[in-house]
């Protein structure tokens, strides 16, 4: 068990250092000497874990999916759902970007719908598939015009969608 954990603890460490250098450049710039150098590892450690900086990602990908999810869905409202995941990102825009450009199809699309399906079920709109493609455009759009000002119309739209189902 102690050596799962210590296994777990090194690829977030290596996750956390592709994330800071997603911030500076590409991920077909990044190397695993770049990550290694960061996190002072040895080259034999990242091969262990990943055969790549690819499956470095994609690991990345699902784990902080994962755990970014689990938060929106313990917030008590769409409205605290929807800050929480504004707020979380515009500091990791380069990885977000990376993931909307390069992460496989599948791993994106479930990515994203991990993440817009608790908001759109705490809207109760009886399409909350509809509404998280909706919101998947919206939010695509904001992280690719640089993170400036809140997604327009996002809030709207779940306003009137709770509005709307509420109604019913």
């Amino acid at each position: 068990m102690h050596r799962a954990m210590k296994g777990i603890r090194t690829k977030r460490k290596l996750a956390d250092a592709l994330g800071e250098l997603l911030e500076a450049g590409p991920l077909e710039r990044i190397r695993v000497h770049n990550l290694t150098d960061r996190c002072e590892l040895h080259r034999q450690t990242f091969y262990y874990h990943f055969a790549d900086v690819y499956a470095l990602f994609a690991w990345s990908v699902r784990e902080e999916g994962a755990a970014l999810s689990a938060r929106l869905e313990a917030a008590p409202d769409w409205r605290e759902a929807l800050e929480l995941l504004l707020r979380t990102i515009p500091p990791r825009r380069g990885w977000f970007l990376t993931v909307l450009n390069q992460a496989d199809p599948e791993v994106r699309q479930a990515f994203f719908d991990g993440l817009l399906a608790p908001i759109a079920q705490k809207t109760g709109t009886a399409d909350p598939g509809g509404v998280s493609a909706i919101l998947l455009s919206l939010l695509e759009k904001w992280i690719r015009d640089g993170c400036v000002s809140a997604p327009e119309g996002m809030a709207v739209l779940l306003e009137q969608m709770e509005n709307a189902a509420s109604a019913r």
